[in-house]
């Protein structure tokens, strides 16, 4: 892992980047005593303190703020008798992020019967600029972050491990950080010059409405569910912001109504899938064994396709070629990664008896090695396979905008269709299931001998193609050529 990590902030801006051997603090706590501020000439000598804003009374433990700011009429004194005909007038402080000194504010009060009444008004202005809310007071006087410096410590945090999966407890998956990069990579275009602590719900509602308005060619750029996921990372930047207590520095309650977040319509949402002819087309048209035999068992097994292309002869195939334990996955940089999207991922696939006759035919006399490879044995990559096996065919199909994922949606369907028990279909497609009859009833997914019963009932929903018909032969010889090559012969 590199060791250097994005700069660190303070008051005085961003330092230099250096080699970090211990935790990252998050830029919003301060671990030692802020420096002072101002010069010799100043008399701002202290740097800003939440300890002299604020004041815990006797009889309870809350904290309430020290100033309470003061009334007064134009050309009289406090001590001079109040008048009720002539207009008041309030003043009290507040702290701008940033500047070293409070602000002083005068607001209009108007007519008031008397002090007090001008006071109850005063205090009612000071609550809606924050100024008697003890949290807005500890945001303004926190060291000024910009959203691209709390995002930079954020990703890297991700990074090393030590923010990890709130429900697994486990490092964040790479591929999920790789969105999160994405997401902020967006993100700091829009609001990554803003302070944090200017950053809520109004703020939030021009974002929401920037990424509405971004257009590409006829259509939206990003759509609903694009939107969705940028502002779950904007959320989770701003609340990543702790102090040395691991308090939230910036708490906010959002408003998604008024934000005008939209509402994710599942209905609505483009989940292509494939139909039994379809399915026969693609294997019928497919260019090389390697293909065919590829896309038999997606549609067929229901395997993602990272999962797919992570598959091991010897790790990961029974020996009769019935079942497959799915155990890694391949990322997003052609590397092994040994989480996958949820524990329920780790599962064994039972396949049906010719799917299996299919397979051992394909995997012949290779005892180790990625059971789909290329010629110099590494794993193939999922671009290359859709760039020259899929995609061809969906042209010729009609077909656009759809990936490996419909063959899971397929086999998704052909199992919904069926007989089977609700927990196998869950098991053999790896989906968390929080039922309770499935977990009482989990010991059949043990059994061996009745999870393939009825993997053959189930049947693979589509005809494969006969021997007879042209490229149906499937083996090692033809399938390990090397990618590069096909390209350029084509």
């Amino acid at each position: 892992m590199a060791k250097e990590l994005p700069n660190r902030v303070s008051e005085a801006g961003p330092a230099r980047v250096e080699e970090v051997r211990e935790p990252l603090h998050s830029p919003a706590s301060t671990r030692t005593l802020a420096q002072c501020i101002g010069d010799a000439n100043s008399t701002a000598t202290r740097s800003k303190s939440m300890s002299r804003r604020i004041i815990v009374s006797a009889g309870t433990t809350v904290p309430e703020i020290r100033q309470r700011g003061y009334v007064y009429q134009k050309g009289r004194k406090k001590s001079d008798p109040w008048l009720p005909t002539q207009r008041a007038y309030g003043f009290f402080r507040i702290d701008v992020p940033g500047q070293a000194k409070q602000t002083g504010v005068r607001v209009p009060l108007g007519l008031c019967r008397d002090r007090m009444s001008a006071m109850l008004k005063l205090h009612e202005a000071m609550q809606e600029a924050g100024v008697l809310d003890v949290q807005k007071v500890r945001e303004r006087i926190t060291p000024v972050l910009s959203f691209e410096e709390q995002a930079a410590w954020w990703l890297a945090e991700i990074k090393a491990g030590r923010i990890v999966n709130s429900k697994t407890r486990k490092p964040i998956r790479a591929n999920t950080v790789d969105a999160y990069s994405t997401a902020i990579a967006y993100l700091n275009g829009v609001v990554g010059n803003l302070p944090l602590a200017s950053l809520d719900n109004p703020e939030a509602r021009k974002l929401v409405a920037s990424m509405k308005a971004e257009k590409a060619g006829n259509g939206r750029r990003l759509d609903d569910k694009t939107i969705v996921e940028f502002f779950r990372v904007f959320r989770r930047v701003i609340a990543s912001a702790r102090d040395e207590r691991l308090r939230e520095v910036y708490p906010r309650e959002w408003d998604l109504a008024y934000i005008g977040l939209p509402k994710v319509n599942k209905r609505e949402q483009h989940r292509p899938t494939f139909t039994a002819k379809e399915i026969f087309f693609i294997l019928l048209n497919a260019r090389r064994p390697l293909y065919r035999a590829l896309f038999t068992l997606l549609a067929g097994s229901g395997l993602r396709i990272g999962e797919l292309l992570a598959l091991e002869i010897e790790k990961h195939v029974s020996p009769d070629c019935s079942v497959i334990y799915v155990r890694q996955q391949r990322d997003r940089r052609s590397g092994i990664q040994l989480t996958l999207k949820t524990e329920a991922g780790f599962r064994d696939v039972d396949l049906h008896p010719l799917l299996a006759e299919m397979l051992r035919s394909y995997i012949g006399d290779r005892r180790s090695g990625f059971l789909f490879e290329s010629a110099n044995r590494t794993m193939l990559w999922p671009g290359t396979v859709y760039r020259d096996g899929l995609r061809p065919i969906l042209e010729k199909m009609g077909r656009s905008r759809v990936r490996f994922h419909a063959f899971r949606r397929f086999r998704e369907a052909t199992l919904q269709r069926s007989e089977v028990r609700q927990i196998l279909i869950d098991f053999w497609m790896g989906h968390e299931n929080a039922d309770m009859s499935s977990r009482y009833g989990k010991q059949l997914t043990e059994e061996v001998e009745f999870r393939q019963q009825w993997a053959q009932k189930v049947g693979l929903g589509f005809e494969l193609p006969s021997a007879s018909e042209p490229g149906s032969k499937l083996n090692c010889a033809t399938c390990a050529t090397n990618t590069v090559e096909q390209t350029v012969a084509a």
